[in-house]
């Protein structure tokens, strides 16, 4: 059973000699519950994939398919975080009233509206946090802020775009653990677009590679580390530092300008013991289990 279904997407800017195609032919499904992650070299179209599945670009070719119905506007059965939380939230608004927001425009009532946004708040470790604006918050709780937002419209399908890249690594990890506790406890599918292969390994049940520009999948890697997650236990398995190592490498194949064939699904067969990768053409891994993330927008 898949809930999203992307067929053959691809996204052309321009007409004639000035045309520039930034996705082509993407295809995969997800399945309910899951968490999937988007990698692929920067500048490869992942954020201009997202918007498509989000309705809020229309493809050029494919269509994408949400519970066998078409996508050709914002579905009600999806919330999108963006990376941007301090252009995302209003200034001038308070969290609660930032929460509320988009469930005015459902003409929810507002006593049910309210308890939606005292849930979610709480969910995020804010529910103390309700009355004060934005400006007033870190940069991690205002992102908090927005997955709040997100989980309080109820959706099907949670769509993330490089969400935690503008804090500082250890709020980056503290978000991921809570991204993970969310997921956990709602059951919802999620697909989050990252640059940071550590994030997409430690988050995903399987990570989705794409080529460079024009982006189709490379390869879709199944992550078969065991759950719960932790961030030090986790990431310091020899399965986490080869599995980050292979989608590494696929990704530098790209940016060297590789060519890709065809398109597969891999599971890296398993490091041996006597050591982490036999291949000194590969980097180590980062001691910390935290990779640099960039601060500026998507692709």
């Amino acid at each position: 059973m898949t809930v999203l279904e992307i067929d053959g997407v691809g996204k052309a800017y321009g007409a004639g000699a000035d045309a520039f195609t930034a996705i082509d032919e993407v295809s995969f499904t997800t399945h309910p519950g899951e968490l999937a992650c988007i990698v692929g070299p920067s500048g490869c179209g992942k954020t201009t994939l997202l918007r498509c599945v989000a309705g809020l670009l229309a493809p050029s070719t494919g269509t994408v398919r949400l519970d066998d119905t078409p996508v050709t506007a914002p579905p009600r059965a999806m919330a999108l975080v963006f990376q941007d939380y301090s252009r995302s939230l209003l200034p001038w608004m308070t969290v609660h009233a930032n929460v509320v927001l988009p469930l005015k425009a459902r003409r929810i009532p507002r006593a049910h509206r309210d308890e939606l946004a005292r849930d979610a708040l709480a969910a995020v470790g804010l529910d103390g946090h309700a009355h004060k604006h934005p400006w007033q918050m870190s940069g991690g709780m205002q992102q908090r802020a927005a997955i709040a937002r997100a989980l309080a419209y109820e959706p099907e399908i949670l769509l993330l775009d490089e969400p935690f890249a503008s804090v500082d690594a250890q709020t980056r990890a503290d978000l991921e653990d809570l991204l993970l506790r969310v997921w956990t406890r709602t059951g919802l599918t999620v697909l989050l677009v990252t640059h940071d292969i550590d994030e997409a390994v430690y988050l995903g049940d399987r990570v989705v590679v794409l080529s460079r520009a024009p982006a189709r999948v490379k390869e879709m890697v199944d992550i078969d580390l065991p759950r719960p997650r932790d961030q030090i236990g986790t990431k310091e398995l020899p399965r986490f530092a080869h599995l980050r190592a292979h989608i590494f490498s696929s990704i530098k194949a790209e940016s060297r300008g590789v060519d890709n064939d065809s398109p597969h699904t891999a599971n890296p067969s398993p490091e041996p013991e006597t050591g982490w990768n036999d291949n000194p053409g590969l980097p180590e891994p980062d001691p910390n289990g935290l990779a640099a993330a960039p601060t500026t927008g998507g692709d």
